[in-house]
């Protein structure tokens, strides 16, 4: 499913996918698509590799024309999906150096998917640790040292509330403020999350304290 201005729900098809990638490249910020985008366009390049395989059992013209089809159609829906990809990963960039920069929330992330989440923090993470390490050292006066900034300890929190919740539908892999990964979760599954997590998730509809 593709998130669109006039719909909240299109089905899947080349046509939606050439969409979302010509309104990724003419649009400055992060387009937003719908959470499943991922897993949507997985089932869908299936189904077309499925059709392709099982055209290549028959020998008619009609079978072997379609096939042809099916081949080229393959063939431009991943090069849509690379290309959507390469955009967005450099959005993604261009998002993380900003907030490394100004250390601030004020950096839209809402259109980020869970799959991108975990590599803009990654990122922001990195970038961080060389601006503290190198230029923050400099304006100090002191010697550039990345390594103490990697080695410094993080203290440990002893006080973190923990709550259990159960999951109403299905979670990826999600990273948390400290860079720790959490997930995947299956729908029923139950976990014991921080409780800043756990009240998102809650308030979001996707889970449920236990």
């Amino acid at each position: 499913m593709v998130d669109s201005a006039d719909s909240k729900e299109v089905v899947l098809t080349y046509e939606t996918l050439y969409e979302v990638l010509r309104r990724e490249k003419s649009k400055e910020e992060l387009q937003k698509l719908d959470k499943n985008f991922f897993s949507d366009v997985l089932t869908y390049l299936r189904e077309k590799q499925k059709a392709y395989d099982e055209s290549l059992s028959k020998n008619d013209v009609f079978s072997i024309d379609e096939r042809e089809k099916l081949r080229i159609q393959l063939s431009n829906i991943k090069r849509i999906l690379k290309d959507l990809y390469d955009i967005r990963e450099r959005k993604i960039i261009a998002l993380s150096v900003n907030r490394s920069r100004i250390n601030s929330d004020v950096v839209n992330t809402t259109n980020l998917l869970d799959e991108e989440r975990a590599l803009f923090d990654g990122l922001v993470a990195v970038l961080q640790v060389h601006r503290k390490g190198i230029i923050n050292k400099i304006l100090d006066l002191r010697k550039p040292d990345i390594s103490l900034v990697q080695d410094k300890p993080k203290p440990k929190d002893t006080n973190k509330k923990i709550k259990r919740v159960k999951f109403l539908d299905k979670i990826e892999q999600f990273v948390g403020k400290e860079l720790e990964l959490y997930g995947p979760f299956d729908k029923d599954d139950e976990a014991k999350l921080p409780s800043e997590i756990a009240d998102i998730l809650i308030k979001q509809g996707k889970a449920v304290d236990v």
